[in-house]
This record gives structure tokens, C-alpha cells and sequence, in this order.
């Protein structure tokens, strides 16, 4: 039953209580009583499902405070009586939203901040550790002191790098996490909790990722979560639907709001997550580019636009893609013609503009590996590239030619391979030139659709295996 019948039941059952027909009064409680459970009964399941919101709880309390209101209705005269209740009401409907929140959040924090921790680990240490989730793993990033885990059963907890303890948890038993972000500089947590009985909206939460203290919570449609329209900043949570929203990181606050100015749009793109800017790409007539926004004030930083000469019903295509520190963007523009001289296809420092390099255009980048992207030759072939140097540096892919998962470090290149679904192979190679070596990692589990996650994280090289049913894999994690 959606919330605007409970309101049209409330609604209705109120204006009959005023009638002087005693049959009619009759028929206005027994709707009043019956909208006033059917809201209740609402409310619990929205409890049990993680993500009661705001407006379930309120009209719960509301659809009780006329059914109790039904029976002393007879007049429009105020009574005492009628005020203290209708007091209790309003106290009651302003509570409601927090208690019923609170009755579906359990959550375990961090007592005590601890702002420093380890760099992020290079390759894998002697050392090994393992945790055991309490379902399936649905989502891992590493934040706070090493990796924050997102499981099927509605929880989201932070492990140490260096011996896998859990440094703190926050739960919505019932729900399922949509989707899991961390910033560049990994000291939030983005989690978006989705009811598993209703796909119109998620509650986006904002966790600091070194205690587990939820920040504040936004209530946005599915689909933005679902096609990436949710960006982490430094200092800053944009928010991509008729226009970019920048919303303060600690308070929630909006900041700012941007739109393409009058004559140009803002064509859709893939979702690329910067440091401390906010990537938006335009479209002026004949000018295509992407324009970077600073993440506090909303303002633009700097552009790069490429004049077109190709038709004007010809497709174009804007591709910008990050890496994962954020660092650096990839961005192609194909489609139409475009004037001599122009980038079409560069790597950018986000912070600056700057173009660092121009990749081969037969070539794949892959910015989602890590801070130094891979250039494969369809996957016949690949290297790293250093953007700060130009430099490259070829990867041994005979040493492990099927790939499950691959990551790269400002200096190692780490792929896994040879999974056989209990235990599979990591191939470490570093960029000074030595040879590849490897390691066997067991990682006991069962279930259908098995995907690897390969994370390195502050203090330790970190995997995980995502499936669906069965016994959940264990996170294993080789300190540096």
C-alpha cells in the first residue's frame, strides 16, 4: 500500500468522525483503526528492512492519532483534553523518524580517533590473515587503517591492515548495500542501503572511515546510486541528477548547486571520482570538452574543450575515467571530427588541467586498477604507465595469462589468476625491472557467481571473494 493511501485513509477518516451520524461515525473508526494498523504494520516492515525513512514514521504515528482521536470526535469544539493528545501526537510524529531509525541501525564505533595509519602496501609480507564475514561479500575499498567490507547481510565493517581486527561496524540488518565509495584521501566511507521490497529509493549514509560515526544520511532514487551518480570528494558528496550538488562531507550541508550554463549541456557520462574536483562534461554547439568544478565553492577550476567539424547530427561520445587515488582522468572524445591539434584522447592531472600524456587511441587504458593505469593491446599486451613521468613499464602477462582480479601500487603491479574457486595464485611484479614472483592463496568458500576482489590497502594486500549462497569466503589479508 504506498504512503499516499494511508494518508487519503487518515484524511477521510477524520472528516467523517465530524458527522453527526452515528453510523457514519462508526464506519470513520473502523477506517480510522484499520489505517492506523495497516500504517504500524508498515512501519515494522520498514524497520526489519533496514531503511524505514521519514515519512513511513510519521504517518504511522499520525494514522494513530486520529483513530485514537475518532472516538471523542463529535464536535469542532477544542477541549483540553483534545490539545494534550493532539500535543502527544506532535512530540510523538517528531520523534518517530530517529527511534525507528535508530531501531534499524546497529552500529559499533571506534571510541577513540586515530588519524594516522599505514602507507599502502606494496606487495605482500610473509605474514597472513584471514576473517571470516558474516555473509556473503558484496563490495570491499580500502579506507580508515586498511579495508572497509560491505556484506550481503546488510553490514559494513572496517578491518586493520596489518592483523585484520575489526575496527568498527555499522549494520541495516534487512537491507542490502547498493553500493560502497571511499574518498581519494580514504577518510570516509560512503555506503548506500537499498530495501530489498522496494528499489525507488536508497539512504546514502556518510561513515568516517577512522571510527564508524555515521556523519548524516540522504534519502536519494535507486537509480542515481545505480548508474554512479554518487562522487566522494575530499571535503565534499556530489550528487548528479538535473545538476551537480556538492554537500558538505561532515554536516550535510549543500554548498553549491551547477548546471550547464544557458546554450551549452551536460551530456551523460560514466561516473569518474576526483580529489578535490568535480568532473562534469559540456557541450557548447561545436564545443565538447570536460570541466573541472572546485568540490567546496562549485566553481570551475579548469576546462578542456576541443572545437568538432564533423556533422552536427553525428554521435559524440565523452569518456573521462579516473584512477582510483583519483589523481589523474583518461578522457576521450570520439564521435566527430575535430580541428587540427586537438586532444582527443589524454590523460589529465584532475587538480591542474595539466596534460600528462597521450596514450596510443588504439589502446585501452584501464585507470580502475589503481594510481598508475594499465595500456592493454587487446589483452594481448599490456604496461603501466607512470603519468607523473611518462614513463612505461611492460607487464609479464605470460606469467599469468587469465586474469581474475589485477591492482596496481605507485610502484607493483598485482594480479591474480589460476582461481579455482578454493585457492588461486598472486603474481607480484614490481616496475624496477625484477621478475615476477607468486604466492598460492587458499580461500575455502562455496556459492555461484564468484567475483575476486583485489584491494591493497594501508598495511596490507587484501582479497576477497564475492558469491551468492553457500558458505561465504574468507578476507585475507598479507601485511606488508
Amino acid at each position: 500500500m504506498g504512503l499516499l493511501w494511508f494518508v487519503a485513509g487518515a484524511v477521510v477518516a477524520a472528516a467523517l468522525g465530524l458527522a453527526r451520524s452515528r453510523k457514519v461515525r462508526i464506519v470513520a473508526a473502523v477506517l480510522g483503526i484499520a489505517t492506523a494498523v495497516a500504517a504500524v504494520v508498515r512501519l515494522v516492515l520498514d524497520v526489519r528492512a533496514g531503511v524505514p525513512g521519514l515519512d513511513t514514521p510519521v504517518l504511522a504515528v499520525g494514522a494513530v492519532g486520529v483513530a485514537i482521536g475518532l472516538f471523542d470526535a463529535t464536535s469542532w469544539r477544542i477541549r483540553p483534553a483534545g490539545v494534550l493528545v493532539a500535543l502527544v501526537v506532535l512530540a510523538a510524529g517528531v520523534a518517530a523518524p530517529f527511534v525507528a531509525d535508530r531501531a534499524a541501525t546497529a552500529s559499533t564505533t571506534q571510541g577513540v580517533p586515530n588519524l594516522t595509519s599505514e602507507p599502502v602496501a606494496e606487495k605482500p609480507g610473509g605474514r597472513q590473515w584471514s576473517w571470516q564475514p558474516p555473509a556473503d561479500v558484496s563490495a570491499m575499498v580500502a579506507a580508515g587503517h586498511g579495508v572497509v567490507v560491505a556484506a550481503a547481510d546488510g553490514s559494513v565493517t572496517a578491518l586493520d591492515g596489518l592483523d585484520g581486527s575489526r575496527d568498527w561496524s555499522y549494520a541495516r540488518p534487512g537491507a542490502r548495500v547498493h553500493a560502497l565509495l571511499a574518498s581519494a584521501d580514504r577518510r570516509t566511507v560512503v555506503a548506500a542501503f537499498a530495501s530489498k521490497t522496494d528499489s525507488s529509493n536508497d539512504l546514502v549514509v556518510v561513515l568516517d572511515a577512522d571510527t564508524g560515526t555515521a556523519r548524516f544520511d540522504r534519502v536519494v532514487p535507486s537509480v542515481l546510486v545505480e548508474t554512479g551518480e554518487i562522487l566522494v570528494g575530499t571535503k565534499t558528496l556530489t550528487i548528479r541528477d538535473d545538476a551537480y550538488a556538492g554537500f558538505d562531507l561532515r554536516t550535510g550541508d549543500e554548498l553549491w548547486r551547477w548546471s550547464a550554463p544557458a546554450g551549452c549541456l551536460n551530456p551523460y557520462t560514466l561516473p569518474a571520482q576526483a580529489r578535490t574536483v568535480v568532473l562534469a562534461a559540456l557541450e557548447c554547439g561545436r564545443s565538447a570538452g570536460l570541466v573541472a568544478l572546485d568540490e567546496v565553492t562549485g566553481h570551475e577550476r579548469w576546462r578542456h574543450v576541443v572545437e568538432t567539424t564533423g556533422p552536427d547530427d553525428e554521435r559524440l561520445d565523452l569518456s573521462p575515467a579516473t584512477t582510483t587515488d583519483g589523481a589523474v582522468v583518461w578522457l576521450r572524445l570520439v564521435g566527430r571530427a575535430a580541428a587540427d591539434g586537438s586532444v582527443l584522447n589524454g590523460l589529465f592531472d584532475t587538480e591542474t588541467g595539466r596534460l600528462l600524456a597521450q596514450p596510443d587511441a588504439t589502446r585501452w587504458v584501464r585507470t580502475d586498477v589503481g594510481p598508475i593505469p594499465v595500456i592493454e593491446q587487446e589483452k594481448t599486451s599490456a604496461e603501466a604507465l607512470d603519468p607523473g613521468t611518462g614513463t612505461t613499464y611492460p607487464i609479464d602477462l605470460g606469467a599469468c595469462p587469465v586474469r581474475s582480479a589485477d591492482a596496481t601500487t605507485p610502484h607493483t603491479y598485482l594480479r591474480a589468476c589460476q582461481d579455482t574457486g578454493r585457492d588461486l595464485t598472486l603474481l607480484v611484479q614490481g616496475f624496477d625491472g625484477s621478475a615476477p614472483t607468486s604466492r598460492v592463496v587458499r580461500m575455502d568458500g562455496s556459492g555461484s557467481l564468484s567475483d575476486l576482489r583485489l584491494v591493497p590497502a594501508p598495511g596490507a594486500i587484501v582479497l576477497a571473494r564475492s558469491t551468492s549462497g553457500g558458505t561465504p569466503a574468507p578476507v585475507v589479508g598479507f601485511p606488508s
